[in-house]
């Protein structure tokens, strides 16, 4: 049966692992030969503040982590390293579910015990609220399975707060709830592992705006209000009870979070591991390029370490809206110097180059090569100039002078200047665009924003194709301008493109569905909407009293809901790194 996505976008640079040898593709956890406690303050190192907070709202991967500490869902994956960490286990439910009627209908029973931050118990009617959530215009962002897989009302449904209900989400009692699919879907339990899936209270998100940077939490953790934009603080919710929670770990009393660009100094901060910063943990950023050989091959920092795939895929999409002309996207593919770029990350250490938005760890991966890149990571000039020259002469002009966006962020901006370097050798000058790293992933959403290309990444949620060609190249996605168009950065409506994905997702023999995915990503890779760059490895650091660290598959970065403090004792009111 087909499976579904999470948009799981990459939400910092992958930086190199530059020793060969020392930290390699496969996965290992910091040392963990000491016991984490319970109490302290945790210190989170963040590029950017989480986008969002409001689960309803949530499509990156950072936020995911963060808001799993925050908002439960029925069901969720397990806090372990490795291949373990992508088993699905009921977390609001009793069970992974109970398919019927051919698997369009779905029914989920709830735990007992499970409180929100103030004390009320949840219940099937704040589920069903939360899922409703969805359907208004008032949430431009977040995901959109809500709307993709549920049987919609016969007037389509606009949202809990037209003072209507979402048909196909019933209650049978307080503990019961149903959904009613469009079609067979046998894996409707991972779709609910989404964070679109949270319940909301009615009544405490009155103000939109404030429920995204405050909202009620039913998880271990409640935010408190902020002093400070460039801070968010977490500590406990009192009716949060590990017995009837049996993923979170939940150690620390206190998490701050916060945020903090200059990655070499962070980096350097945990080296010194002085005052709070052996409280510190870097979440979603590598250790700088020019600390890692220092760090791989000390064995005291290695320990202080966790390293492995992030699962993910990095690549530019092509704003095909302003790169119409198949030529001119063509050429802009073979003049991109991967290897270029990859050096600049550290070399080969540090993933392999991508020719796929599949990645290989997907049984969906199809083997292509079309612009070749396992030949030549430098990419062709020639091959790019003489596909400008036929635009032209079909009368056809290729954009001599392109925008490329990117997060305010100096690491990445490294190596996004190999684009310059590559570009101008065919003629094209390009205009790097550095935007707000906090807003990015809106920014880059929205159709009518000027630029040719977006710096972009993304982490399936599982191991499917539908984990990553839906989200991203689905047409129905794409809205006027003003209005988010989802993950689909390329903008692209192609109607033979949205009938082979709808196929492909209807395919209930999952091998034969693996090999629609792959076929459909060998086409999108021949009508260039999107530059595969790298399959990236990840190597995370953290100070020398931080324990429970790994990178969880689901979101190519350390578990915050495992990390805890070896010794809670340890004063975090001194930080040596910035912040």
């Amino acid at each position: 049966m087909p499976h579904l996505a999470h948009m799981r976008r990459l939400t910092a640079a992958v930086v190199a692992l530059v020793t060969a040898g020392a930290v390699a593709a496969c996965d290992s956890a910091a040392d963990s030969s000491t016991t984490v406690t319970s109490g302290g303050t945790l210190r989170v190192v963040l590029t950017q503040l989480p986008s969002h907070l409001d689960p309803q709202k949530i499509g990156a991967a950072l936020d995911s982590n963060i808001s799993r500490l925050l908002s439960r869902t029925l069901t969720t994956y397990k806090s372990e390293s490795g291949a373990a960490g992508s088993e699905l286990v009921p977390d609001l439910a009793t069970d992974l579910g109970r398919p019927s009627e051919n698997n369009t209908v779905w029914e989920f029973k709830l735990r007992d015990g499970i409180k929100w931050e103030d004390g009320a118990a949840i219940n099937c009617q704040q589920v069903k609220y939360g899922v409703e959530r969805n359907f208004s215009s008032l949430f431009k962002s977040g995901l959109p399975y809500a709307k993709l897989l549920l049987a919609d009302n016969a007037t389509p449904y606009e949202g809990p707060y037209s003072g209507k209900e979402l048909e196909s989400v019933t209650c049978d009692d307080t503990h019961t709830i149903k959904f009613k699919l469009k079609q067979p879907t046998g894996d409707f339990n991972y779709a609910v592992a989404l964070s679109v899936f949270s319940p909301a209270k009615p009544g405490s998100d009155g103000d939109k705006d404030a429920y995204d940077r405050r909202p009620l939490s039913n998880g271990p953790y409640r935010v408190e209000p902020r002093v400070a934009d460039d801070r968010i603080t977490l500590v406990r919710n009192e009716h949060w009870s590990s017995s009837v929670d049996a993923v979170r770990k939940a150690f620390p009393d206190k998490i701050e979070i916060v945020k903090n660009e200059n990655d070499p100094a962070v980096t350097n901060a945990l080296i010194q591991d002085q005052g709070g910063d052996r409280n510190s943990v870097m979440l979603n950023a590598n250790v700088a390029p020019n600390f890692l050989q220092q760090v791989v091959n000390d064995p005291e920092l290695s320990k202080r370490t966790a390293t492995g795939p992030t699962g993910a895929t990095r690549y530019f999409a092509i704003n095909t809206k302003l790169v119409k002309d198949l030529r001119c996207r063509q050429a802009l593919v073979y003049a991109f110097n991967k290897r270029k770029y990859r050096q600049a990350m550290g070399g080969s250490i540090i993933g392999e180059l991508a020719t796929s938005m599949i990645p290989p760890n997907l049984a969906a991966h199809a083997t292509f090569d079309d612009y070749g890149t396992l030949s030549d990571g430098d990419g062709n000039e020639d091959k790019a100039i003489a596909l400008i020259d036929q635009a032209k002469d079909a009368g056809v002009t290729c954009p001599d002078s392109i925008n490329v966006a990117l997060p305010d962020n100096d690491t990445i901006a490294r190596y996004v200047k190999t684009m310059v370097d590559a570009y101008v050798r065919v003629g094209i000058k390009v205009n790097l665009k550095r935007l707000d790293a906090d807003a990015y992933w809106d920014l880059i959403a929205d159709s009518g924003h000027s630029y040719h290309m977006v710096y972009a990444g993304w982490i399936p949620d599982w191991a499917n194709g539908s984990a990553v060609i839906p989200p991203l190249f689905d047409g129905s996605l794409v809205q006027p301008p003003g209005e988010l168009s989802g993950s689909n950065y390329s903008f692209l409506k192609d109607p033979e493109i949205d009938q082979a994905i709808k196929e492909a997702n209807a395919e209930p023999d999952l091998p034969r569905q693996y090999k629609l995915w792959g076929e459909l990503d060998g086409k999108l890779s021949q009508m260039a909407v999107t530059i595969p760059v790298l399959y990236p490895n990840a190597i995370r650091m953290s100070g020398s009293n931080v324990g429970g660290m790994f990178i969880h598959s689901q979101f190519g970065m350390p578990d915050l809901s495992a990390l805890g403090l070896l010794d809670p004792t340890v004063a975090t009111d001194v930080a040596s790194s910035p912040s």
